[in-house]
This record gives structure tokens, C-alpha cells and sequence, in this order.
């Protein structure tokens, strides 16, 4: 509740700026935009917040705000994934998640959840590419008990193996569905290119990186980065500077001062490699295309003249690029284009934009001639007074709350610019002249020295891409997590051949196993959601080895997935959609971990089984065999008293998380189908936690297969009248 009599300092500022925008009474009507006469808007102050710097020289910024009983709290720390080894790419992001979901010493991870649940309060922590980070918020009256957790959390994070093991999951499905949007592989892509392979900037984690991560990594990297003199503290809120300060004191200045931070000095390429990269992505219908080169240090003296060539090349829907690109000529979906600023080092100039396949080369045109006419057509002094006032117009946008000015103060502090660095970008802006912009134009775009990526279909192009310079095409298939593999012998992939023998047997015999062409498998299954079980029921048709139709009956409709060598889509009540490359690629291996399916490739010499241990599962003693095959790793539980295959086990991605883990899937209720004996129950569980059990219904062996089962439909077109 707003205290009657009081009021924000720049909210009553807020409220003068909107009466003032209001157009002044005229004596007649005006006719035209144009001649709305608005009186000059009255100057905005942005609060100063005091800073202290505590004795084991933490530093402290505090900004009092009394419109609401809420205190909020941010933290910057000199840490950050730039500082990773490249053998343990991520291990900088899963620390900064686990110190706050494992808990410390004195408090576990889900007590601390219930603790801050019941104060209605909040407390993250995360690390990103150049600092730590932390946030707390709590109200008024909570503050002195929320803010020693938060301190608890920061200096004594304990890193619970369980909350490493689910973060680590979660790191693995973002990395199986890196290649999902072509936006995300774009700039991550254009990133590498800028900065080079060999750098920080340009890492991405792997699957190898991630594995490699251990506690004692987390435990080694905090104690490295996480000290006082690390570490900048905002506090807003209601709150008396003195009284607050003195409780910071009390909380954090115990806590004993570490090394001096090291000086960050990161290797980066300093100069592009011009030239045209590919990034071949079938599975959609247009390209997107980035070009550009490295831009400039937030620091630099041209930086407000850049913010303003910014402003009039996509800042704004009057933009060149919107206006001509996209509206004049129909090329873009999405465009824009600026010259990046870092805070300490070199951002990247890009201009990007999504397009028809169709108009790829004339996009890449539009492109390259809009920044050609950024100093052939220079910036008219129409254009920069336009983006000058549109920049000085959402500037207090910028500064409308107290949690973003104190958010911009820690940050400032953090790479050391002024902490007036507001009121000077201000300043700064308004004295920028047309004769800066059109310099800086020519000093910061090069369209020859431009990197161009395109990512899209190869087929359907109006233009090769050789048109536009020597095309690189550029991998980006994820490296397959490292799969454990025991060491096989003569002797022991003499028994395994044995035992898969034996298996082909209890399946019916190799006559009947390798005359096996195609099954249609119809099964009820109930299915483990984070919303609860839901039960479907779901058809697949498999044309042996490699080509499959899989429909699921959902409430609100059947959802059909194809997936084939050359293809993969999904077929939904609102139409046909692409399935991704590397879901396509998925779906592959786990056709080829089908124990039918290896049975009859079992002759293949690429395909290599040995017998490597044994195992009880449910009384029984089954006989391990490892069946390595195109680099995949499948271990099969066989029982040697029937030869039936009981389990099967491998490395890959939950089928709805994308997280990948060990799924194990548990065969049983065996029948014969048409002189085949195949199993009619399947239980599969990741990472130890079931979340699927099917029971088949039928199956049918030989059916003979439509022509059309996996062809994607032809797309509807409107009919013509009278027709």
C-alpha cells in the first residue's frame, strides 16, 4: 500500500513527462501530423544511489524506494563461462544453478524452497558468460532472515550430487535440441564465426564437457571466484540506507577477503575471414541470413553516434532497413542490423534477416546494398534528429523503477564505468551530430570485409551462394555423448555371436527372422507426464530396417510421426510440420537398437556383439552382450535358458524431455505373430525413473505397405473459382 503523502521521485517525474506530452491548447484544428506543436519535455533526474565499500571489499550500492514494504537485492560476481577450460565447457552455468538447488550447509535445497515459499520470497543464482549472478526479493518486514539465506547460499553452497545430476540432464536436452531453431543456430553459428572456433566467446557446451563435470569441479570453482572482493551488492527498497548497511556489515563482513580478481583477457579473432558460410537445414522453408564483422567497446568516444546509426538502421519502424527491406521490398520476415557494443570487448556488427527460400539471394542483396547506402546515401539530418528524439524518448523507459536503475548501477560498477553513466549516455546522445553519425558510418560498416551465414534448404535458392563469395559449409552435427564400451575379445564376441544366435532362435529362426519385411504393432500404453499419467493409444508400422509410421491418439487428435532416411515430419490437426535433423537422426538409433532389427543385421561385419558380464533382473541371471553398431552402443540382457531378450539398454534422450540418459526397456509376455515370437509388454524407464508401459494388442508381420506410408503429403492449394 502507497503511503499517503508520498511519492517516487521520478514517478512524479513520470507523471509530468505524460502531462506534457499532451499537445497545448491551439485556436484551431490542426489539419496534418506535422503541425502538432509539442512544448520541450522537462528534464528527468535519475536518482543517485550511494555507494560503500566494505573492508574485505565487497562493494555496496543501496537505493532507498518507499512506494511498497519490498526489498530487493542483485549481485554481480567476477566470474563467468569466459574463464572455462575447454574441457569442461558448462561447468561455470551448473555451478551457478546448484549452488542455489543443492542447498547449503545449514539448509537443503527443498528446505530452503519451502523456507522462502512460506515469506513469499525469492532467492536465484545463476552464471552467465562474463559475471555471476544473484537475486533475492523479500518483503520489508522478512529482510534481516531472507537476506542471511541469501548470504548462506552465496558463501556456503554444499552442491547435492542429486541437483548436479538433474541440472546435468537438463544441460544434455538443451544440447539435443540445439539444432531444433534455425534463429539459435544462427547467431550461435555467426558468434563462432566472428570470434573464431578458439575462442570462449564461440563455446558451446558438448556432451563430452558436460559429462567430464564432477562436484569436486563445482566445489574448486566457487572457492576460486566466490569471495567478498569479487562481488558488487544492490539493494533497493524500503528500507534506511544506514540502518541496511549496518545489517550488510553484520551479515557479510566476516567473510574473509580472497585473491585480487584477475584481469580478464579473453582471445577473440580481431578480424573477420570474409567470405559466405552454409549451414544445410532441410527440415524448413526459408532461410536466415546474418552478415557482419566485429563492432566496437561499449567505451569507445564513437559510442552515441553508433546508438544513433543504430536508431536509423532498424531502430524503429521508420528504420531503413524495416522500411526498405520489409515493407518496400517484401524480402523480410524479420530484419535488423546494428553495430554491438560489449562492456569489455568487442561486440559484433550483424545484420540479420529471415526470408523465403525462394528470395535468398535477393535478401543477402538487400542486405549487403543497405549497408553500402549507409554511406553512399548517407544519414540526412531529418534521420538523425528522428533518432535522437526516439532514443531521448524511451531513455526514461530505461529508468522508470528502482530495481533497473540499481540493476544498471551494479552493472556499471561491475566494469568499472562511472556510475553517472546514465545521465552521460543522455547527455551524450543529444550532442551527436549528423557529421558524427555519417563518420562513424563509414568507420564501423565495411560491406566488403562482411561474413555471410545462411541457414536454410539447399534446394529452391534463387542464386548459388557462390555468387556472393567462396561458400564454407559448416558442420554443426552434435558430437554423440562418450559411450562406455567394454573391452571385447575373440572370446567373447564368439559368445556373443552365440547368444544372438540363440536369440533368433527363440524369435522363430533365422528363416523367419530375416524374412521379417515390415510389423504393424497396435498397443494401449500409459504414459508419465510432469502434468501426471495419461493413457494413449498409438499404432507403428516399421518397413524394416529404417522407415517407420508411428500414430498416438491424444484427446485433441492424432499426432503421426514419419521419420525415414531422407525425411522426417509430423503430421497434427493443424497441418504438417518439419521434425528437426537431430530428432530425425534420434529416431534412427533407436530404430536400430530394435532387437528385431539387429537380429537381422546380425551377419553385417560393422556389427560387433560380445558378451560382457552378467546380471540378475527379476530372478533371472542374464547374459550381458554389447552390440556395437554404426556408433551406437546397445546392451542386451539375454536369457540363456530361452534366448528371448529381456532387456535393452542404451545411452539417449527421453523421448518427451529431450534430456539424455540411460533408458532401459524391459521385454516380457512373449507370443508368437505370424511365426515370429515377439514381445507383447515393454517397461522403460530413464535414468532408473519409469515413465512409459505399453501393451500390444496385435501385431501383424508382412503387411503388405501402402506406396504413400511415408511420403509427405502434397501441400493443399486453394482451388480456383469453379472449380
Amino acid at each position: 500500500m502507497r503511503r499517503k503523502g508520498t511519492m517516487r521521485p521520478w514517478m512524479g517525474t513520470l507523471l509530468a513527462l505524460a502531462l506534457a506530452a499532451a499537445p497545448a491548447a491551439a485556436p484551431a484544428q490542426v489539419k496534418k501530423v506535422d503541425e502538432l506543436k509539442y512544448p520541450p519535455l522537462p528534464r528527468f533526474n535519475v536518482p543517485s544511489p550511494t555507494r560503500v565499500e566494505l573492508d574485505n571489499g565487497m562493494v555496496v550500492i543501496l537505493l532507498e524506494d518507499h512506494e511498497l514494504p519490498l526489498i530487493d537485492a542483485t549481485v554481480r560476481v567476477r566470474t563467468g563461462a569466459r574463464l572455462e577450460p575447454q574441457e569442461l565447457i558448462g561447468v561455470a552455468q551448473i555451478t551457478g544453478s546448484v549452488m542455489r538447488t543443492g542447498g547449503t550447509k545449514t539448509m537443503t535445497g527443498d528446505e530452503l524452497d519451502d523456507f522462502l515459499e512460506g515469506k513469499a520470497a525469492r532467492v536465484e543464482t545463476f552464471i552467465g558468460d562474463e559475471f555471476g549472478g544473484a537475486s533475492m526479493s523479500c518483503l520489508k518486514g522478512d529482510f534481516p532472515e531472507v537476506l542471511k539465506v541469501f548470504a548462506d547460499v552465496l558463501r556456503n553452497p554444499v552442491f547435492a550430487q542429486d541437483k548436479i545430476d538433474i541440472t546435468k540432464n537438463q544441460a544434455n536436452a538443451g544440447i539435443a535440441r540445439q539444432n531444433d531453431n534455425p534463429q539459435s543456430i544462427l547467431f550461435r553459428e555467426f558468434q563462432e564465426i566472428i570470434y573464431g572456433a578458439d575462442s570462449p566467446y564461440a563455446w558451446s557446451e558438448t556432451y563430452a564437457t558436460i559429462a567430464r563435470i564432477t562436484r569436486d569441479d563445482l566445489v574448486a570453482w566457487h572457492k576460486k571466484h566466490y569471495h567478498p572482493n569479487r562481488i558488487v551488492l544492490g539493494l533497493a527498497g524500503d528500507f534506511d540506507t544506514a540502518q541496511a548497511l549496518e545489517l550488510v556489515k553484520a551479515t557479510f563482513g566476516d567473510w574473509a577477503k580472497g585473491a585480487a580478481p584477475e584481469k580478464v583477457d579473453v582471445a577473440y579473432n580481431k578480424q573477420v575471414k570474409p567470405g559466405v558460410y552454409y549451414i544445410e537445414k532441410n527440415d524448413m522453408t526459408q532461410s536466415n541470413i546474418s552478415m557482419g564483422h566485429l563492432g566496437i567497446v561499449r567505451n569507445n568516444p564513437d559510442y552515441y553516434a553508433v546508438e544513433v546509426l543504430n536508431q536509423i538502421m532498424s531502430g524503429s519502424f521508420a528504420s531503413r532497413l524495416f522500411s526498405n527491406v520489409r515493407s518496400k521490398k517484401g524480402l523480410a520476415y524479420a530484419v535488423r542490423g546494428t553495430v554491438n557494443s560489449d562492456w569489455d570487448h568487442h561486440g559484433i556488427f550483424q545484420m540479420w534477416m529471415t526470408t523465403k527460400t525462394e528470395t535468398t539471394g535477393a535478401g543477402i542483396e538487400a542486405l549487403l546494398e543497405e549497408a553500402r547506402n549507409l554511406t553512399a546515401l548517407p544519414p540526412t539530418d531529418e534521420e538523425v534528429a528522428k533518432a535522437k528524439m526516439g532514443i531521448l524518448n524511451s531513455f526514461i523507459f530505461n529508468s522508470d523503477s528502482s530495481g533497473k536503475i540499481l540493476s544498471q548501477q551494479v552493472t556499471y560498477e561491475y566494469y568499472g564505468y562511472p556510475l553517472d553513466w546514465l545521465t552521460r549516455y543522455r547527455n551524450g546522445i543529444e550532442k551527436v551530430t549528423t557529421a558524427q553519425v555519417r563518420e562513424v558510418a563509414a568507420k564501423y560498416v565495411h560491406p566488403d570485409q562482411m561474413a555471410i551465414l545462411v541457414v536454410g534448404p539447399k534446394e529452391g535458392q534463387d542464386k548459388p551462394l557462390s555468387t556472393y563469395g567462396t561458400v564454407t559449409a559448416v558442420d554443426i552435427t552434435i558430437p554423440e555423448p562418450p559411450t562406455a564400451r567394454a573391452e571385447v575379445t575373440d572370446e567373447t564376441k564368439k559368445a556373443g555371436a552365440a547368444l544372438l544366435a540363440r536369440a533368433v532362435d527363440a524369435f522363430g529362426g533365422a528363416a523367419k527372422v530375416d524374412a521379417v519385411e515390415s510389423s504393424l504393432q497396435k498397443a494401449s500404453a500409459a504414459l508419465k507426464t510432469p502434468q501426471g499419467e495419461i493413457e494413449v493409444k498409438m499404432s507403428a508400422l516399421m518397413a524394416f530396417p529404417d522407415r517407420l509410421r508411428q500414430e498416438v491418439v491424444l484427446p485433441f487428435g492424432t499426432m503421426t510421426t514419419v521419420i525415414t532416411p531422407d525425411d522426417a515430419f509430423l503430421l497434427t490437426p493443424g497441418g504438417t510440420q518439419p521434425v528437426p535433423d537431430s530428432r530425425r537422426a534420434d529416431a534412427l538409433r533407436d530404430m536400430r537398437r530394435n532387437p528385431m532389427v539387429i537380429l537381422k543385421a546380425r551377419k553385417q561385419p560393422a556389427l560387433v556383439a560380445a558378451v560382457v558380464g552378467q546380471e540378475e533382473v527379476g530372478g533371472k541371471t542374464l547374459q550381458t552382450v554389447q552390440v556395437e553398431w554404426m556408433g551406437d552402443v546397445t546392451l542386451l540382457g539375454v536369457d540363456p535358458e530361452t534366448g528371448r531378450i529381456l532387456k535393452v539398454a542404451y545411452e539417449g534422450p527421453h523421448p518427451m524431455s529431450g534430456a539424455r540418459g540411460e533408458i532401459v526397456q524391459m521385454l516380457s509376455d512373449y507370443r508368437d505373430a505370424g511365426g515370429v515370437t515377439v514381445p507383447f509388454r515393454v517397461e522403460a524407464s530413464f535414468n532408473g525413473e519409469p515413465f512409459m508401459t505399453a501393451t500390444t494388442e496385435s501385431v501383424e508381420i508382412n503387411k503388405p505397405v501402402a506406396a504413400d506410408a511415408f511420403a509427405r503429403p502434397e501441400p493443399v492449394t486453394a482451388q480456383k473459382d469453379g472449380q
